[in-house]
C-alpha cells in the first residue's frame, strides 16, 4: 500500500499549498463529512507530468483536475514528495554544490530533465532541459522562437555567456541560436547555479 501513503502525503501537500495562497480560500469541511478519498494522479496522468512550470515555482495537478501551487519557499521534503508522486518516479538522490554563487545549494534531478534546487531546506529554483513539461501557456523545451514570442513578452539578454539567453518575467531560458527559427533549449526560474 505504499501508493496510498504517497497519495495521502500528496493530498496533505496540496492542502498546505492552498493555505499559503492568499487568492484561494479553501471551502470549510463539514464535521459530518466522511473521510475524503486520497487525491492522487492516475498513472496515465502522472506519466504526462501532472506539473506545470511557473516563474514562482511549479503547479501540481490532481487526477480530479484541481491545481495547487508548489511555490518557492515550500519545504524541500514536501516538494520532492509531491513532484515524485506526480511524475510517478522514485525520489532522486539530493546532492550539494558548495560552489554556487548563492552559497551551498542542494539539487535533485529527475529522469525527465527537471532539476530542482533547494537552500536551507526550502524549494528555491528549477531548471529543465528536456521536452515534456511546459508552462500553462504551452512554453517548453522544443518550443519555437515564434511560438515563444507569441505566447509571452520576451527580452533577450545581451552578451550572455550562456548563449542566446532570454527572460520573460520570472521565467528564463536559452534558445538554440539567435536565428528566427531557433527553439527553446532550456528553461529555468528561481535560484540557479550558472557560472557566467
Amino acid at each position: 500500500m505504499p501508493r496510498v501513503h504517497t497519495a495521502l502525503t500528496l493530498a496533505a501537500v496540496l492542502a498546505l499549498g492552498a493555505c499559503d495562497s492568499p487568492t484561494e480560500t479553501p471551502a470549510p469541511i463539514p464535521a459530518t463529512e466522511p473521510e475524503a478519498t486520497p487525491v492522487a494522479p492516475a498513472p496515465a496522468e502522472a506519466a504526462q507530468g501532472g506539473l506545470a512550470l511557473e516563474g514562482e515555482g511549479l503547479r501540481a495537478f490532481t487526477a480530479q483536475g484541481s491545481a495547487r501551487a508548489l511555490p518557492f519557499g515550500l519545504s524541500q521534503d514536501m516538494v520532492l514528495t509531491a513532484v515524485s508522486t506526480l511524475l510517478d518516479t522514485p525520489t532522486p538522490q539530493v546532492t550539494t554544490n558548495s560552489e554556487c554563487g548563492a552559497g551551498p545549494t542542494q539539487f535533485a534531478e529527475y529522469p525527465n530533465g527537471l532539476q530542482l534546487a533547494f537552500q536551507n531546506g526550502e524549494f528555491a529554483g528549477w531548471y529543465l532541459d528536456e521536452s515534456g513539461l511546459t508552462t500553462a501557456d504551452g512554453v517548453g523545451v522544443g518550443t519555437s522562437r515564434a511560438d515563444l514570442q507569441s505566447a509571452r513578452v520576451v527580452e533577450m539578454i545581451p552578451e550572455s555567456t550562456l548563449g542566446a539567453e532570454f527572460s520573460s518575467g520570472d521565467l528564463g531560458g536559452m534558445l538554440s541560436s539567435d536565428a528566427p527559427d531557433a527553439t527553446v533549449e532550456a528553461l529555468y526560474a528561481g535560484l540557479t547555479c550558472f557560472f557566467r
